[in-house]
C-alpha cells in the first residue's frame, strides 16, 4: 500500500532533529513512496532544506502560516490516497509506515494514529506525570489498546486517507501551532468533523508504530508545562466552540475519571519509595489540570466576548461601573420594626441586616423606591429569616468565660487602620483578656508600628518568619490565655465578639475551635461588592452549628474539604489545649508566603481528623474592609484561589490517603465553581468581572507549585 509522508518544520533550530526525521524515513521497511518537506515560511530553512535533501520534495507552505496550513500544503502535494505525518522533532522506528498503514486494509478504517515514545534529555524524571505525557507531544498512560478505535489520532505521528482530508477541506487554518505558540488540536477537530458527517468510518491506534519524540530540556521546566496545559484548554475551547462540547471534550472527561485517578492513587502508593517525586508528580498532576481547565474557561470567555453579535440589552447588568452608586449598610430588629427608619435615595440598593435578640440573622437586599424604606418591605425582609435561630449566648456569667488571648498579626500598611481594631478590642465587653500584636514585616521601613492607647493590655513582639501562620504560632508562644482568638489587622470587631466566642466555649466544652461570621465593612467602591458577589461573603449561615468528621450531613458533598464551611482566617477562636495539640497553624501556608492562604482550612481540617469538635458561631462578628479597587480584588482573588491549592496540597502531602477522598468530591467541587454566583450572593443581579472565575482557577492550578517553594523556602528559616 503507498503512502506519502509529510514533514512540516518551521526553525532552523531544529536542523539536526529535522534531518534526523528524514532519514528515518528513508529507513523504513515499508518505503514511502514520497516524503515532502514543507517549510512554514522561513526562507533561510528552505534554501538549506532544498540543497542537502535532494531525495525529498521540498516546499514553501502556500497556506496560511501555521501547522495547519503546511499540512495542508503537503497534502496537496501528496500522490499517494494514505498520507502519513511526522514531526520534525521526532524520528521513526524501522517498522513505523509498516505497522501505521496495516489497518489501512479495512475501508472502514479513515485513520491510524501511531505510537510516539519520549526521548529524554538523559533519563525519564520520575516526577513526571505519564497522564501528561500529551504535554510532550506523546503519547499518555490512559489511551485504550492496540488496535482499539479512538476519537483522534495525535498529530506527531498519524496517517490519514487523503480523501478524509479533502472531504472536510482540510484542517483549520484557526488551529495549529503558529511558531513557538503552543496551540495545537487541529487533527482532534478534524477527526470530529469528518465523523459527524461519515459516521460509519473511524479511526483506530496501533501502538506497534512507533516514533520517538525529542524532549528538549527546555521543555521539562515547570513554565512550559504549566503553558502547554493552559494552551490545550485553550484549545479544547475553540474545538469544543467548533463542534460541540459533547464530542470535542468526551475523550478529556474520560480520561479524567479514568487515567488521572489511577494515577494520583498509584504515585501515592509510591510515594513511600520516592517521597520528593511522587509528592512532585501528584502537585504537577493538579497544577496541570488546573491550568487545562483555567485555559478552557478564558478560551471559552474569549470567544464569547469576541463574538461580532450585538449585546442583547436585556442581559446587560444594571449595575455596570457607569452607574454605580454605593449601596448602603442597614439594620432593622424584628423586635423594633415599628420604631424602625430608613432613609436613603429613590432607587438606591440597601442591603438590610436583620437582627433577632440582639444577633444578625440574615441579609436581604431592597431597591428603593422612594426617600424610605416601607414598613412592609422590612416586614416581608424579617419575616424570611423567622426560621433562624440566634445563639441566646448574652445570659453566660464572667466567671465562667475564660482568660482570653487576642493575636493580631500585621504588617501595618495602614497604621491608621491597625491603630482603630486594637483601640475596639481593648474595648470589648470580656472581664479578662490580652491583645497581641505581632509585628511581622520582614524590614522596618519607612512606616512605624503606632502607639496603642492601652499599653496594660496589649504587648507588641516581633515575628521575622514571613507569613500570617508563622506571626500567628508566635503570638500564641507568648500568650497567657486559655482561648486564643485571632484577627487581622483589616477588620472591625463588634462589641459582643469575645464574648460570644467565650461563651461557645463555655456552653460546649467539647468545642475544640470556633469560626465566626464575617460581614462587609462597607460597600462604598464596586469591587467591594464584586467580593460579596463572587464567594457570597466570608460567611454562608447565620445559623450555630457543631461540627465533627463522625455525624455531618450527608447532603454536603464537598465535606470536609469545602472553604468557607468554618470560617475566615479573620475570624477563628482554639482553645489553647487544642491549638499546642494540632501543632498551630501551618507555616507554609498563609498571605506572606507563596502560597498566599489556605492555612485557616489547614488548621480547622487538622483539628477535624484528629477527632476534634468544630463550631460556627454567628454571633462572633468581625466586619471586614474589602479591597476597594479592581486591580488589588483581582490580586486578592488569584490569591484566595492559590491558597485553596496549596492547602489541598500540603493536606496530601502528610497524608496521601486524602487523595482518593478528595476525588470522589472533584465532580461536586467542579459543579460548585462553575455554579451561577448569584445563587450564593444577596446582591439582586451579578456585576462582578467575568475574569474573577478564571483567575481563581488558575490560582488553584497554581497553588500546588507555590506549595513546593513556600516548603523550600521555610527549609531557611528551620535550618
Amino acid at each position: 500500500m503507498n503512502v506519502s509522508v509529510v514533514v512540516c518544520a518551521y526553525s532552523m533550530e531544529r536542523w539536526d532533529d529535522l534531518a534526523a526525521a528524514l532519514n528515518s524515513c528513508r529507513a523504513q521497511t515499508q518505503a514511502p513512496i514520497e516524503v515532502i518537506l514543507v517549510v512554514d515560511y522561513n526562507e533561510e530553512l528552505l534554501a538549506r532544506a532544498v540543497g542537502e535533501f535532494p531525495d525529498v520534495i521540498v516546499t514553501m507552505n502556500a497556506s496560511l502560516k501555521g501547522l495547519s496550513g503546511a499540512r495542508n500544503t503537503g497534502v496537496s502535494l501528496a500522490s499517494s490516497e494514505i498520507v502519513a505525518f511526522l514531526d520534525d522533532d521526532a524520528y521513526a522506528d524501522p517498522r513505523w509506515l509498516e505497522n501505521l498503514v496495516t489497518p489501512f486494509e479495512d475501508q472502514s478504517v479513515a485513520g491510524v494514529g501511531g505510537w510516539i515514545i519520549p526521548q529524554w534529555p538523559v533519563d525519564a524524571p520520575p516526577w513526571f506525570p505519564e497522564t501528561f505525557l500529551w504535554v510532550l507531544g506523546c503519547s499518555y498512560a490512559g489511551l485504550p489498546a492496540d488496535q482499539s478505535r479512538i476519537r483522534n489520532p495525535i498529530g506527531s505521528n498519524m496517517a490519514l486517507r487523503k480523501s478524509v482530508i479533502e472531504r472536510v477541506g482540510g484542517f483549520s487554518s484557526g488551529l495549529g501551532r503558529i511558531s513557538d505558540a503552543p496551540l495545537g488540536g487541529e487533527e482532534t477537530e478534524l477527526c470530529i468533523r469528518y465523523r459527524a458527517r461519515y459516521s460509519d468510518e473511524y479511526f483506530v491506534l496501533a501502538r506497534g508504530a512507533v516514533v520517538h519524540h525529542r524532549v528538549p530540556p527546555s521543555r521539562l521546566a515547570l513554565r512550559y508545562f504549566l503553558t502547554r496545559c493552559w494552551s490545550e484548554g485553550v484549545s479544547k475551547a475553540v474545538i469544543a466552540s467548533l463542534v460541540g462540547s459533547g464530542a470535542g471534550l468526551a475523550a478529556e472527561r474520560a480520561h479524567v475519571l479514568r487515567a488521572v485517578p489511577r494515577e494520583i492513587v498509584l504515585s501515592t502508593v509510591r510515594a513511600t519509595r520516592e517521597p520528593t517525586a511522587m509528592v512532585r508528580r501528584i502537585a504537577l498532576i493538579v497544577a496541570g489540570g488546573g491550568c487545562t481547565v483555567a485555559g478552557f474557561t478564558w478560551g471559552r470567555l474569549r470567544l464569547r466576548w469576541s463574538s461580532h453579535e450585538a449585546p442583547d440589552a436585556s442581559k446587560l447588568s444594571r449595575h455596570d461601573l457607569s452607574t454605580w452608586r454605593p449601596i448602603a449598610l442597614a439594620q432593622v430588629s424584628s423586635e423594633e420594626l415599628s420604631r424602625t427608619t430608613i432613609r436613603c435615595e429613590p432607587g438606591q440598593r440597601v442591603w438590610i441586616e436583620v437582627k433577632r435578640e440582639g444577633q444578625i440573622v440574615g441579609v436581604r437586599e431592597v431597591v428603593a423606591d422612594s426617600n424610605v424604606i416601607a414598613t412592609s418591605t422590612l416586614q416581608m425582609v424579617t419575616e424570611s429569616f423567622r426560621e433562624v435561630t440566634p445563639s441566646h449566648l448574652r445570659d453566660v456569667d464572667d466567671q465562667r468565660l475564660a482568660r482570653a488571648s487576642i493575636i493580631v498579626p500585621t504588617i501595618c500598611e495602614d497604621p491608621a487602620e491597625l491603630s482603630d481594631l486594637v483601640d475596639s478590642l481593648v474595648a470589648l465587653d470580656y472581664p479578662d483578656f490580652e491583645v497581641i500584636v505581632v509585628d511581622n514585616r520582614t524590614t522596618d521601613g519607612d512606616v512605624s508600628l503606632p502607639r496603642f492607647s492601652d499599653s496594660t493590655r496589649v504587648r507588641v513582639v516581633k515575628e521575622a518568619r514571613p507569613g500570617v501562620s508563622a506571626a500567628r504560632n508566635a503570638g500564641a508562644a507568648v500568650a497567657t490565655g486559655d482561648i486564643f482568638a485571632f484577627t487581622d489587622d483589616d477588620v472591625v470587631v463588634d462589641g459582643g465578639w469575645l464574648r460570644a466566642i467565650g461563651a461557645r466555649f463555655a456552653n460546649e466544652p467539647a468545642v475544640d475551635a470556633i469560626g465566626g461570621l464575617v460581614l462587609p465593612a462597607e460597600l462604598d467602591a464596586q469591587p467591594q461588592l464584586w467580593f460579596e458577589e463572587f464567594y457570597g461573603g466570608f460567611s454562608q449561615s447565620f445559623e450555630p452549628s457543631t461540627i465533627r468528621v463522625s455525624d455531618h450531613d450527608p447532603s454536603d458533598r464537598l465535606f470536609p474539604y469545602n472553604a468557607g464551611r468554618f470560617g475566615a482566617g479573620c475570624n477563628i477562636a482554639a482553645r489553647r489545649s487544642a491549638f499546642e495539640a494540632a501543632g498551630g497553624f501551618d507555616m507554609d501556608l498563609g498571605v506572606g508566603t507563596p502560597t498566599r492562604g489556605g492555612e485557616d482550612l489547614a488548621f480547622f481540617l487538622k483539628l477535624l481528623f484528629r477527632g476534634g469538635t468544630l463550631a460556627f458561631e454567628p454571633g462572633a462578628l468581625v466586619r471586614h474592609h474589602h479591597r476597594r479597587t479592581k486591580g488589588a480584588l483581582l490580586k486578592q482573588v488569584f490569591g484566595y484561589g492559590v491558597g485553596l491549592g496549596a492547602m489541598y496540597s500540603s493536606v496530601v502531602r502528610k497524608d496521601p490517603r486524602h487523595v482518593v477522598a478528595m476525588l470522589r468530591r472533584l465532580p461536586a467541587a467542579v459543579s460548585l465553581l462553575m455554579r451561577p454566583r448569584s445563587e450564593r450572593s444577596v446582591s439582586t443581579a451579578s456585576s462582578y468581572p467575568r475574569s474573577m472565575l478564571f483567575l481563581q482557577i488558575a490560582g488553584i492550578a497554581w497553588g500546588p507549585v507555590a506549595y513546593v517553594r513556600s516548603v523550600r523556602q521555610g527549609r531557611q528559616y528551620s535550618a
